[in-house]
């Protein structure tokens, strides 16, 4: 009887309408921000550069048969997904926008494992999360006049527990010895900075580096609590604003991540609790703002499509399970990369490649043939190459379909890794004297070929 009328409270709760207009800023920041994210692509030559003049896409286990469309398709898509941002901004075909802009940025993002960051993922997500909301109703070319449009809370909630999962899940990524009693990869990524910087010369200190390395632990381990108990919420905002600032001076590699996780924290806001916007509370009884009666459709105010329903609880429970798969698989989890990926771990660890390189080894030849591997491949792919036993194997199948291409009997493929992990010093990734191109790989079986990580 108890937890029935617990669970109606809650369903009530979710229920409650509220003022749009936070959703509505919301949707016209996180478009634009997708805009100019899209327009940078194109900038530097994304298509061209990653889909057309590499030889091979390193793809993900499962996507093997997705192949990137001809050239020009390819910008089209793009394009188009820059009209789909513009139009999420704009709030016009809002619904569809978002998921075109979803589907279409995932086809991309599947098509080589070696574009993967943690943000083009969320961006995936909450375009995705925002097409079941009403954020186009208020602050939108259609509805300039819609002032006092009421949503169900869950319309929010949806978004702000995507956003507790990302930060709360990289906290619990962080709970590894090397993050709790080394500091790293935060000492490495300190030294990493322009010794010249201010950056430098305030963070280069024991003192600035445990503030940084327990600080993010317990901001991303406190996000619910801080994110959604409204006493400690008003507080703890200075802290997460201060946390991505920092995150965006300190990392060049996460472009314009740390900005929407700013624009994410409004999300924990309802409009009569921000101030700097002027927004006033909208009465659910009476009337709006500017005499506009609070409005809002019968679709908007219950979850009342039973499919709709259950798929974001099936989407949740995904999004809640799947992080952990990596913790079941029998490769270390960030050493391999097997496992690591969607789950948010994010900046747990540090490489700095000391030495790669790739020989045909020929029964006709006693001394093996380089590989030119600029030739092949680019250097964000090389970066994956450098990690990814999957791609270190599909990359010698290459070579070795390469090398019988130009008459070679039976080539073997070898390769020589050697990189720095967590500031430790270089330590092969490879066994130097295995067939690559003959290795076997599974997921759910060790790598004998891959060598352990460095203690």
């Amino acid at each position: 009887m108890q937890n029935s009328l617990q669970l109606s409270i809650f369903r009530n709760w979710l229920n409650e309408r509220i003022d749009a207009r936070v959703l509505g800023i919301y949707r016209i920041l996180f478009g634009l921000f997708m805009a100019f994210n899209l327009f940078r692509y194109f900038r530097i030559g994304l298509v061209e550069n990653m889909f057309v003049l590499p030889k091979i896409n390193f793809k993900y286990d499962g996507f093997h048969w997705l192949k990137p469309l001809p050239e020009v398709y390819l910008n089209i898509l793009l394009g188009a997904l820059l009209v789909a941002a513009c139009l999420i901004a704009a709030g016009v075909l809002f619904k569809w926008a978002c998921r075109f802009f979803a589907f279409g940025y995932l086809y991309l993002f599947l098509l080589d494992k070696s574009i993967y960051n943690n943000h083009i993922y969320l961006f995936i997500l909450l375009a995705f999360l925002l097409s079941f909301t009403d954020a186009d109703k208020v602050l939108a070319i259609k509805n300039k006049g819609s002032s006092g449009y009421l949503i169900p809370r869950w319309q929010q909630v949806i978004l702000q527990m995507q956003v507790v999962i990302v930060y709360f899940y990289g906290g619990i990524a962080k709970l590894t010895h090397d993050w709790i009693f080394n500091a790293e990869p935060i000492r490495s990524m300190v030294g990493y900075l322009s010794h010249d910087s201010l950056l430098y010369s305030l963070l280069n200190n024991e003192g600035a580096i445990q503030i940084l390395n327990f600080g993010g632990l317990a901001l991303d381990i406190g996000a619910p609590l801080l994110l959604w108990y409204k006493p400690l919420r008003k507080w703890s905002v200075w802290f997460f604003i201060v946390f991505n600032f920092m995150n965006s001076r300190l990392f060049q590699d996460i472009g314009i991540f740390p900005f929407i996780m700013l624009v994410n924290l409004i999300l924990f806001f309802e409009a009569h609790e921000i101030p700097l916007l002027k927004i006033k509370k909208i009465s659910i009884k009476g009337k709006g703002q500017a005499g506009h009666p609070g409005r809002s459709t019968p679709t908007s105010i219950l979850l009342n499509d039973p499919l709709t329903r259950y798929f974001l609880c099936g989407y949740f429970v995904f999004q809640l399970l799947f992080p952990f798969r990596g913790h079941f698989l029998p490769n270390p989890l960030d050493w391999t990369t097997i496992g690591n990926r969607f789950s948010w771990r994010m900046k747990v660890d540090s490489r700095e490649l000391e030495e790669m390189k790739f020989f045909i080894y020929t029964s006709s030849s006693a001394e093996p043939v380089p590989v030119e591997i600029n030739t092949f491949i680019n250097e964000m792919q090389i970066l994956n190459l450098s990690m990814d036993p999957r791609s270190i194997k599909d990359f010698s199948k290459f070579l070795e379909k390469e090398a019988k291409s130009y008459g070679t009997v039976d080539p073997q493929i070898k390769a020589k890794i050697i990189e720095k992990y967590n500031g430790k010093t270089g330590a092969p990734f490879i066994n130097p004297e295995i067939n690559l191109a003959a290795v076997p790989y599974h997921p759910f079986k060790k790598l004998d070929w891959v060598y352990p990580p460095p203690k």
